[in-house]
């Protein structure tokens, strides 16, 4: 990209609050003179794209009118591969972000979307702009972030389900034990205590915020077996969920 001294930034959303709150974030946190194009659907995205001056950055919505966020950054990606692009969506959509992974986007943002997290991609386009070093990592630790953030993601949708390795690997389409040996060196964990740290914590919730039976919290956890829950909740806790829920 050079220097950035004017960065180029396509928004292709079609929620008009969500794009203005975009907007009014990038400007606030980008030091650079700044050209921002809007687009409330993919087509006219793509057709602004091709018509303007090269973009330092796409953000574009999944779903939109016309052309959804998906059609829009493969025909980018067709057209200059290179183009950094960064993938908006909501909680509901972990389908399309494994399609969009397969595409090689730069991030994948979850609505609502955080200031901290969009001011993090923006600082990374700028130190590439610079060519600073951080900026000049391969893509695939980028991607390897990107796929554990979704497998966080899958896991505390499916905490209600058995979950195992495969049915997390198939997901993101990686091998198992690749996927594991990456889990436990992105994070420092192992995969299968993050899954039960989380359905613990699940209980927690349910057990401080419901008057369901510990059977209940425990199927509702993934363990329908309450007695090994139970067991389970101590050692993590320290007391059994019936003491949990009693100390309020």
């Amino acid at each position: 990209m050079g220097g950035i001294v004017t960065m180029n930034i396509l928004l292709a959303e079609d929620e008009p609050k969500i794009r203005q709150g975009l907007r009014a974030i990038i400007e606030d946190v980008v030091k650079n003179e700044l050209r921002i194009l809007e687009a409330d659907n993919g087509k006219t995205a793509f057709e602004m794209f091709r018509t303007s001056e090269r973009m330092d950055l796409v953000i574009t919505d999944i779903r939109m009118k016309e052309m959804d966020g998906l059609e829009l950054l493969r025909r980018i990606k067709q057209e200059q591969k290179d183009t950094p692009i960064v993938v908006i969506s909501g909680h509901d959509e972990f389908e399309y972000a494994r399609e969009a992974l397969r595409y090689g986007v730069m991030d994948y943002l979850l609505k609502p979307i955080e200031r901290v997290e969009l001011a993090r991609v923006l600082a990374r386009i700028q130190a590439e702009g610079k060519g600073d070093p951080a900026g000049d990592e391969s893509p695939e630790p980028d991607k390897e972030r990107l796929v554990i953030r979704k497998v966080k993601e899958l896991i505390q949708q499916s905490l209600e389900q058995e979950i195992s390795l495969q049915f997390l690997a198939e997901r993101v389409y990686l091998h198992p034990k690749y996927l594991s040996e990456t889990f436990k060196r992105e994070t420092g964990q192992n995969l299968s205590d993050y899954v039960t740290e989380r359905r613990i914590a699940k209980a927690r919730q349910l057990l401080s915020g419901t008057t369901l039976k510990v059977a209940e919290v425990a199927a509702m956890c993934g363990i329908p077996n309450h007695k090994y829950f139970a067991s389970l909740f101590k050692q993590h806790t320290g007391a059994t969920p019936t003491e949990y829920r009693e100390r309020g």
